[in-house]
């Protein structure tokens, strides 16, 4: 008992009970998930494989899924969401609980929040060979190693959603890897000293939008929209504190 002291359990006037970070742990070995489940069948997912044109997939590998698509390519080796996800619902809820799932925890992962265990994180973008650069936080509290693609980072920024609104996508449930901005080496260096790194949102319409993200990932310009605004210079603290934007207009 003493070796669980101050860990996963406390000392109390009313005896032993269990610290927070042991109820937490508890309560996922008692709901069954860490006991891999061969059982699970791959979830057909929205989206085309990047490199072949393939359908995509969520297969079930050990106690996680992976991304994968049909001729075999992996996309992301750890998507969030354990098989106990997906368990008993259809294979269209399956898809749509597991698009929601990470792009929530992503969300939570580029605000320095840990998708695992919701305790704060310090990241930074790094290049990663193989990979292009990379947004790495690690958590010190769970050991979660949260990282994720340039093109996350600035998906949950307010312009690039609004932007997406204004053509019919909701970002806050949209899977990220149908979104070609968010996957991975799709982001082209502006500066590497200080490293300032360029995404394009929105290719595949007549407007597009550029938000240009530092190394800590805040986003230190947007370009484009030139019926909107011809340029918006958004400054942000390190610490995630909200982004302010100048006065533009609104479309009808």
């Amino acid at each position: 008992m003493n070796q669980l002291l101050g860990t996963l359990v406390v000392d109390t006037e009313e005896g032993y009970r269990l610290s927070p970070f042991g109820f937490r742990l508890f309560a996922r070995l008692s709901a069954g998930l860490s006991d891999p489940d061969p059982g699970i069948e791959a979830v057909a997912l929205p989206g085309r494989c990047p490199e072949c044109g393939a359908d995509l997939r969520a297969a079930a590998e050990g106690n996680q899924f992976q991304l994968v698509c049909a001729d075999g390519h992996t996309l992301n080796e750890g998507l969030l969401g354990t098989p106990r996800v997906v368990a008993d619902r259809s294979p269209e809820t399956a898809a749509e609980t597991l698009a929601l799932v990470n792009t929530q925890a992503t969300q939570l992962g580029v605000s320095g929040i840990c998708p695992s265990c919701y305790g704060r994180t310090t990241g930074g973008i790094e290049r990663v060979d193989g990979f292009g650069y990379r947004y790495r936080a690690p958590c010190s509290d769970c050991g979660n190693r949260f990282a994720t693609t340039v093109g996350d980072c600035v998906g949950t920024h307010p312009e690039v959603m609004s932007f997406l609104a204004e053509r019919g996508i909701d970002a806050r449930s949209e899977a990220t890897w149908t979104l070609p901005f968010r996957l991975p080496d799709s982001e082209t260096v502006v500066s590497e000293e200080p490293l300032w790194l360029r995404v394009t949102v929105g290719e595949e319409f007549e407007e597009s939008l550029d938000p240009m993200p530092d190394r800590s990932s805040s986003v230190v310009s947007i370009e484009g929209r030139p019926s909107l605004t011809p340029a918006a210079s958004v400054h942000s603290a390190t610490d995630h504190s909200p982004l302010s934007l100048p006065d533009r207009d609104v479309r009808p």
